[in-house]
This record gives structure tokens, C-alpha cells and sequence, in this order.
């Protein structure tokens, strides 16, 4: 079970500007500005002032522009009034964010350079290399220098509520064994795989010509990997899938809970390898396999300690609430919107 930044997980990503877009795993504080849709609500250039420190109305609006752009791209796009919802939303989340960030340099809360590195190289992991890495912050609008920035503020904000909020709270050997009996299946995991594809469509209308047609261009591309190409940048080059823009990465995955074909290959082919063209019923396709992980069964001595603060996290978590409103009751917040 992977508990890293569990509390961050738990607490501050509810109080932070950020929205889910890839897969779950919240890797970005906040999003970058997608000029192809913009949020029809009219917003004052200062939306609060907490303390006398402005909370502008470009601290929220990537936010509000994420959110606008989600929802349009489900069909259901917001009316104003939605849009009206989601900014409160997201000016309280900012001004919790002023408070706690001022909070943690009162207390004289230091985060070292070392320490947001470590950060990052775990946000680094999740992708299937640091050039997809880099991609993705240039997707988001951020640059290096400012992701570190953010994640140093995450540190700090969490590093409050565990001194103010974790002090004292003992997490009993009951309650622990309590929790491994109840939630078995967060302790095991299957072997997986980590892949990207390549998809080349047929048009069903081409008849065999198109089917030829698809298969030329597709090897193409393999030539041009042979020639040492890098597969990620060809994917979002040429690739015809919805996870182009990721460098097809399919993320990791267990044997069973991947498209067959998929599912064959990968766990064939070894770290690094690309699959011989085949096909499927969306196309002409290739895979690489760029990282696996091996099964688990975890034990009630090896997941005790972390058990323990994921409880003490969850405590956290419950305990947050109050202390924020008791921030906010001696903070002088007006707001303008």
C-alpha cells in the first residue's frame, strides 16, 4: 500500500485549486490556462482580501477554466450560475490556502530544496519518462521552477496540519489489526505492467485499400523507432487514440484488467521492448512496455506502521474542518464577490 503524501491526499487537494484531468492521481497543483475555452462569467480583477493581502482573480481562474473545460467536453457545459458555484468554490479553497501558507511562517515551518525534490522525482515516476514529464507541465502551462514552488507550498500546508492537528493522536494495535482484517485486498497486489500504444485508424470505408494504407503509415513509424525515435513523441505525433497527448502512456495495469490484446503483449515482451504490428478492431497498433511491478502480499508486520498513519491521517483529516474556521474567525477576510 502506497501511503506517500497520504494526508495530502486526505486534506489538502481539498483545499488547493486542483482538478483530477489524468488519472487520479493528483500530480498538479494547478492547472494551466487551455485558451480554447474560457469560463462566461464576468470576475473583478481582486475577488477577497484576507488580512490586507489581495486574492486576485488569476489565482482561481486556470482553476475555473479546468473545471468550465471538463464539463463542456461531457456535453453538459455550465450555465453562469454554475460558473458562479465554482468560483466561490474556488476562492474559499484559495483563501484556506493564504491562511494556512501564513500560518506555516508563523510557526517558522522551513521546507529545504532537497526535500521538494523528493517530490518531484516521485510525481516523476507516474509518467513513463521525464521527457513525458516535462511535456506534461508544458501542457498544464507551468514551468519547472514553478511546479517546485507549488510543491513546496503543499509541503508546508501539510507540514501545519500535522503539528498542529497530529500532536497527541495515538493510534491503538486494535485499531490497526481492525483495519488489515477489514481491507485485505489494499495489502495484495497482482504483478503489472506499465505500457504506451500506437494506433493508426482503418477507415471502414477505404474498403483494403484503406486497410493497407493504415498498416504503410504505421510502419512507417516503426522505422523511425528502429532509427531511434523516441516512442512517446511519435504517439503524440501520429497516434489516432484519445491518449496521444500523453505519449500513449496506458499507465500500469494487471493482466486481467486490460483490453486482451493489450494485456497478451505486455506481459510477453520485457522492459523496453515494442510489439510486432497488429491489429485490432480500432486499428493497426503497436506497444512498448516501459515498466512492471511485481505481486505482493502484504502482512500484518510488514503494513503495521503504515496502517497506523493512514488512521493518524485520517484523524488529521477530521480535525482539519474547525481548525480552518477557527482560522478563518480571526482572519479579517472580505470578500467582493
Amino acid at each position: 500500500m502506497n501511503l506517500s503524501s497520504n494526508l495530502r491526499h486526505l486534506i489538502f487537494l481539498s483545499l488547493s485549486l486542483y482538478f483530477i484531468v489524468v488519472t487520479g492521481s493528483p500530480v498538479w497543483s494547478h492547472g494551466g490556462h487551455d485558451h480554447g475555452v474560457e469560463p462566461s462569467i464576468s470576475l473583478p480583477d481582486v475577488l477577497a482580501r484576507v488580512n490586507g493581502t489581495d486574492i486576485k482573480k488569476s489565482s482561481i481562474w486556470p482553476g475555473l477554466t479546468k473545471t468550465v473545460k471538463r464539463y463542456k467536453d461531457r456535453g453538459i457545459p455550465l450555465t453562469q450560475a454554475q460558473e458562479k458555484v465554482a468560483v466561490k468554490k474556488l476562492l474559499q479553497d484559495q483563501i484556506n490556502r493564504h491562511l494556512l501558507l501564513k500560518k506555516a511562517d508563523s510557526m517558522g515551518i522551513e521546507v529545504s530544496s532537497g526535500k521538494v525534490d523528493e517530490e518531484v522525482n516521485e510525481v516523476k515516476k507516474r509518467f513513463s519518462s521525464e521527457k513525458e514529464f516535462l511535456k506534461q507541465l508544458e501542457l498544464k502551462k507551468l514551468t519547472l521552477s514553478q511546479y517546485h514552488q507549488e510543491l513546496k507550498e503543499d509541503i508546508l500546508i501539510d507540514a501545519v496540519f500535522r503539528r498542529e492537528l497530529g500532536a497527541g493522536i495515538k493510534i491503538s494495535d486494535t485499531k490497526v489489526e481492525d483495519y488489515f482484517n477489514k481491507n485485505p485486498l489494499e495489502f495484495s497486489s497482482e504483478e503489472q505492467r506499465r505500457a504506451s500504444v500506437i494506433l493508426i485508424k482503418v477507415d471502414p470505408k477505404a474498403g483494403s485499400a484503406g486497410d493497407r494504407k493504415a498498416r504503410r503509415e504505421l510502419q512507417k513509424i516503426v522505422g523511425k523507432l528502429k532509427k531511434g525515435g523516441d516512442f512517446a513523441e511519435l504517439a503524440r505525433m501520429h497516434s489516432k487514440d484519445s491518449l496521444a497527448r500523453r505519449g500513449g502512456d496506458l499507465g500500469f495495469f494487471t493482466k486481467d484488467r486490460m483490453f486482451g490484446p493489450f494485456s497478451k503483449l505486455a506481459f510477453k515482451l520485457k522492459v523496453g521492448e515494442v510489439s510486432e504490428i497488429f491489429r485490432t478492431q480500432h486499428g493497426y497498433q503497436i506497444l512498448k512496455v516501459t515498466d512492471k511491478k511485481a505481486g505482493k502480499k502484504g502482512t500484518l508486520e510488514s503494513e503495521r506502521e503504515n496502517i497506523r498513519k493512514l488512521l493518524i491521517d485520517r484523524e488529521i483529516k477530521t480535525r482539519s474542518h474547525p481548525y480552518l474556521e477557527a482560522l478563518r474567525k480571526k482572519a479579517n477576510i472580505k470578500i467582493y464577490f
